[in-house]
């Protein structure tokens, strides 16, 4: 292969260390390819710096465990003239980049993107005059970054520096050199008011300021101006002022402005967005206006998320041209009324969020349509009647059901067990009835880890390898404390069915579910003893049984949860001694407490049979004890023999007054028997 110029081996599954002496005999080569096979690991060898003619390097995804300045100083020679593209990104690289940077003179693509280097970013990269990616997000960089470094990137049009600790401090009215088409500048500092210098950008396409430490009003001129502009995050600031009208804004696909102090109504947007993120602010009024617009205009929009503002009304019955939304959030605010019937037309919802409003009624029957749901949160409102039993028919791949708080009665419907995917089932605080199924154990996803890969995950189409990936979000109970769960969401599995008026006992099959995490069934009353197999469930960290009518001893099993962070068993009817383990023993004793329990952490101790040894002393002392028994209860009878019934036998009188004492004592109970009747 000595007159091998272009090697491509990406995306196959690869393995063992980079051979040195092999590809130090690819004299000829000039593209390298090896990204995206996990197999491959090692250091780039030393023989790579005769490699003259290497134009592209691509190791991308390859384990390295190695410096970046090693990298750069082996490629520093002859490589350093030719080199036009090196994408280290994912490859494990760690150190400090220095000042040899400066002598790539013509590489145009540098990507060192998810990796742990760290200190500052050399001033020697305002060398690199014909740069035009540079990608080095999500590493451990920190310092500032000023004019110096841009003062030749006259070509410079895609720059990711996000999620390292960087700062940018430049002059107010800095105009750059470069013309960008993507700014990614998440997790940095960028000042506290909105840049300047950004007016000047006309080709910019994606920006991400999210977190970057701005308190300013929001730049409705800019985001006005940006013809281009696709993409735009600004969540996580200290925005406040309106959003005016953006129907004219027709270019946008994705504006998230979450977390900010914005305020007013919602702004009218343009049909071609497809992703809104307004939640975490303080917008208020009807949302009609906003939904409504343009009725039959169909739109674009995948997400839509508005929660934890105040927002009030009733939901409108106008979401038929909606058909594209995947993601719809509305909790914690003030919305009222019943669910309109045209959510059932919202056929590709994956995920719906309405918890913490004041929504009432019954769950529509038009919602059954919406069979790709996996993610449906109604907690905290004032719905009333049973579960539908068309939940577990007809949401297959449901994930996260969330109906706590509610007025929902009634028995769990056998067919929830159909709801083979469900790692998070609350129905806390209701007034359901009956018995916990023992089809339960039918719900494979609490049964194993990772057991259901989700399709919620959703990509919108960026330019360049810019894609941003939606993931999902579930606010859970755990422990009396809402959690919320994001991007490990498939790790979470719980159940919780306390404060209803459940009955009979825990059914063993509960404990084939060894992936659960969380286990609350108290305040109900549930009897019979917990399940010995309980210790089955290795993955338990919180349990809490309190307040019901269970009985009988603690399990032994119960010992060998060693995850086990937090136990409430207080007020039942457990009897006997807590077992003995390093675990039980670690709780507060509260959590006992209300139960015919001893033993640790208990003040009480438990009784103990204690064997006494008989000898012949102890012998005679227990018959003469014997004795004098028998004396004693004879001559008792005889004194009251004597006493009492002695004189009925031989003495009238004594007869006579006592026949008038029982007469008397009739005649006053019949009396008091009249008087009550």
């Amino acid at each position: 292969f000595i007159h091998l110029e272009y090697l491509s081996l990406r995306n196959n599954k690869l393995q063992g260390t980079i051979d040195s002496e092999a590809l130090g005999n690819l004299t000829s080569i000039s593209r390298l390819d090896l990204s995206l096979n996990t197999g491959p690991e090692g250091r780039i060898p030393r023989s790579m710096a005769s490699l003259c003619n290497l134009k592209s390097i691509n190791l991308r995804g390859v384990h390295l465990s190695q410096e970046i300045s090693e990298i750069l100083n082996i490629f520093s020679g002859c490589v350093s003239i030719e080199l036009e593209s090196l994408d280290l990104r994912s490859s494990s690289i760690s150190g400090h980049l220095t000042d040899q940077l400066g002598q790539f003179k013509n590489l145009d693509n540098l990507d060192l993107a998810n990796n742990s280097i760290v200190g500052p970013i050399p001033q020697s990269l305002g060398h690199l005059s014909n740069l035009r990616v540079l990608q080095i997000y999500n590493n451990k960089l920190n310092g500032t970054l000023s004019e110096i470094h841009f003062s030749n990137l006259t070509k410079l049009s895609w720059f990711r520096v996000g999620g390292n600790k960087l700062t940018l401090e430049v002059r107010h009215d800095w105009i750059p050199p470069f013309q960008l088409v993507a700014l990614g500048f998440h997790n940095c500092y960028v000042g506290s008011r909105f840049p300047q210098w950004l007016h000047s950008q006309k080709h910019l396409q994606y920006l991400n300021l999210l977190n970057s430490g701005m308190s300013d009003l929001f730049p409705i001129r800019f985001l006005k101006s940006a013809f281009q502009l696709k993409f735009l995050d600004l969540g996580l600031n200290q925005f406040h002022g309106q959003i005016t009208d953006l129907t004219k804004v027709t270019q946008l696909l994705f504006l998230s402005v979450h977390s900010n102090n914005m305020s007013g109504p919602l702004p009218l947007i343009s049909s071609n967005l497809v992703y809104l993120d307004l939640s975490n602010n303080s917008f208020s009024g009807s949302v009609s206006h906003y939904l409504c617009y343009r009725i039959n205009e169909p739109k674009s929009l995948i997400g839509l998320k508005l929660k934890d503002n105040s927002l009030q009304g009733e939901i409108p019955d106008c979401w038929m041209s909606y058909q594209n939304l995947e993601i719809l959030e509305l909790s914690n605010n003030k919305f009222t009324g019943k669910l309109p019937n045209s959510l059932g037309s919202l056929t590709s919802l994956i995920w719906l969020l309405l918890g913490k409003n004041r929504l009432s009624g019954t769950i529509p029957v038009s919602l059954k349509n919406c069979t790709a749901l996996e993610s449906l949160d109604v907690g905290e409102n004032e719905f009333v009647g049973n579960i539908p039993t068309w939940t577990g028919e007809r949401f297959s791949r449901m994930v996260v059901l969330i109906l706590r708080s509610n007025n929902f009665h009634g028995p769990l419907p056998t067919r929830l067990c159909d709801l083979a995917f469900l790692q998070i089932l609350d129905l806390a605080d209701n007034n359901l009835f009956g018995t916990i199924p023992k089809c339960i154990n039918n719900i494979t996803g609490m049964v194993a880890a990772n057991s259901f890969t989700r399709s919620s995950q959703q990509y919108l189409p960026l330019p360049l390898d810019g894609d941003v990936i939606l993931t999902e979000k579930a606010s859970v109970v755990s422990e009396g404390e809402a959690i919320e769960y994001d991007e490990i969401l498939n790790l979470v599995k719980e159940t919780d069915v306390s404060r209803n008026n459940l009955t009979k006992s825990i059914p063993l099959e509960m404990t084939n579910l060894k992936a659960t995490q969380s286990l609350n069934f108290s305040h109900n009353s549930f009897t019979g003893r917990i399940p010995e197999s309980i210790g089955a469930m290795r993955s338990l960290e919180s349990i809490d049984f309190s307040v019901n009518q269970l009985s009988g001893e603690i399990p032994q099993s119960m010992s060998n949860l060693m995850s086990l962070n937090h136990l409430n068993l207080s007020n039942n009817k457990l009897t006997g001694k807590i077992p003995s383990s390093t675990q039980l023993q670690s709780f507060d004793a509260s959590s006992f407490t209300g139960n015919d329990l001893c033993g640790a952490p208990l003040p009480k101790n438990c009784a103990e049979n204690v064997s006494v040894s008989e000898d012949e002393n102890g012998d005679e002392d227990e018959d003469e004890v014997d004795h004098w028994l028998y004396v004693s209860i004879a001559l008792g009878f005889v004194v009251g023999f004597g006493c009492f019934i002695g004189p009925l036998i031989f003495n009238r009188r004594w007869r006579y007054n006592y026949y008038h004492f029982l007469n008397r004592l009739e005649n006053i109970i019949v009396g008091v028997v009249r008087k009550c009747s």
